[in-house]
């Protein structure tokens, strides 16, 4: 389904009608995305005042410990690797779609061979 604006972005000339439409579009990444975007800002902005007001130098150093020890686990698999079996899915994805459409050509044949009834001539 298809959602028309043209007549919203023609007739505002106010300030910041990219940011009002942005919120109206219906099919936008933004809707789909803001809760866990939110979440994660929350999340961090959690962490990143605590480690600076709420915790000790002990508890800092602990912290420290446990981001190094995450870092260091996270380069086990690089983001290439997983990003190309994602890529490898979704082209295999598109070229069975491609597969499966009909062409004409089978189709005919198919017709050609089954149709019977008279030939005739027609020699000038």
């Amino acid at each position: 389904m298809t959602v028309t604006y043209q007549t919203e972005v023609a007739s505002i000339r106010n300030f910041g009608v990219f940011w009002k439409l942005l919120f109206r579009w219906r099919g936008s990444i933004y809707k789909l995305v803001w809760p866990d975007l939110s979440l994660y800002i929350v999340l961090y902005f959690t962490l990143n005042m605590s480690y600076r007001f709420a915790m000790n130098e002990h508890h800092r150093q602990l912290f420290e410990e446990v981001s190094r020890y995450c870092a260091n686990f996270s380069t086990f698999i690089p983001m290439s690797f997983v990003l190309g079996f994602y890529v490898t899915i979704v082209v295999n994805r598109w070229w069975e779609q491609y597969l499966a459409m009909p062409w004409p050509d089978p189709l005919a044949v198919f017709v050609s061979t089954n149709i019977h009834g008279n030939a005739r001539q027609y020699t000038e």
